[in-house]
């Protein structure tokens, strides 16, 4: 018997649509190709915007100036920096600069001898004499024993004519060709001294010894010390104010004995 074929009908309208939206005809499946897939460059133009407004404001913080530069060089400092201090001991270091100042200063090392307006460093009477520190006062003081090298330029000038009222002149025996010296009483401070005038008398009872222009307290021609008008009196130590001019009155005698001027060694250690 031959096999008998019936013929296929044409598909429906509705079975064509059912195809092409996937469904198939009898289950048979359908093999579809995956649609490529598209780069997302929405998404990616996003982020890099986003990350472009971060970096400039980022900039724009690193480039704007800090309120102290001081602390934003210490800050940066410290975040680079592994174990350094933390930023707010930071701050508070540059905010208070006297504290590292002032121990500097207690850290520094004084000298022993140091020139100020108040203490100049001198010698005792002589250059190679031990050495002191003095106030301006005391080393231009008539009678100082302190050296400094042009003593003069420091006080202004040689020193001044000083008074010294005579209360006194008793006798001790001696030749009047001899030396004569002063003894200071202790009194008459500001407008001249107090003085007894001793001739010939022990060293240790003199204040200071009357000396002519020369310099020299006894003189060989037998010219005396004293003088009726001023002098220039030579330093027995130069650069110090150990020999000055001074005027002798003598109050005691009424007038009687006129002024005499002198110089006058001061009578200052050994």
């Amino acid at each position: 018997m031959g096999t008998s074929h019936q013929p296929q009908r044409p598909p429906r309208p509705d079975e064509v649509l059912a195809f092409h939206n996937g469904d198939t005809l009898g289950n048979i499946p359908v093999i579809r190709e995956a649609p490529p897939q598209r780069f997302p460059w929405k998404a990616t133009m996003a982020m890099g915007a986003v990350a472009i407004v971060v970096g400039f404001c980022a900039a724009l913080l690193l480039d704007h100036p800090a309120p102290n530069g001081q602390v934003a060089d210490a800050e940066a400092h410290a975040r680079s920096t592994p174990g350094a201090v933390p930023t707010e001991r930071v701050k508070a270091a540059v905010a208070s600069p006297s504290a590292t100042r002032s121990s500097s200063v207690r850290a520094a090392p004084s000298p022993s001898v140091s020139r100020t307006a108040s203490c100049l460093p001198v010698r005792f009477k002589m250059p190679g004499g031990p050495a002191d520190c003095r106030s301006k006062a005391d080393i231009c003081a008539p009678g100082a024993p302190w050296y400094l090298a042009d003593i003069e330029a420091l006080c202004g000038g040689p020193a001044p004519l000083q008074a010294v009222h005579i209360i006194s002149e008793p006798p001790t025996g001696g030749d009047p060709g001899s030396s004569f010296c002063l003894a200071w009483t202790g009194s008459g401070e500001g407008v001249g001294k107090d003085a007894v005038l001793l001739m010939n008398a022990p060293g240790y009872q003199c204040g200071a010894a009357l000396v002519g222009a020369d310099g020299q307290a006894v003189h060989p021609d037998g010219t005396s010390v004293f003088s009726a008008i001023p002098s220039d009196c030579t330093e027995s130590y130069p650069d110090t104010r150990m020999t000055y001019p001074a005027v002798l009155d003598f109050p005691n005698d009424g007038g009687a004995q006129p002024p005499q001027y002198v110089c006058v060694l001061a009578n200052v250690g050994a």
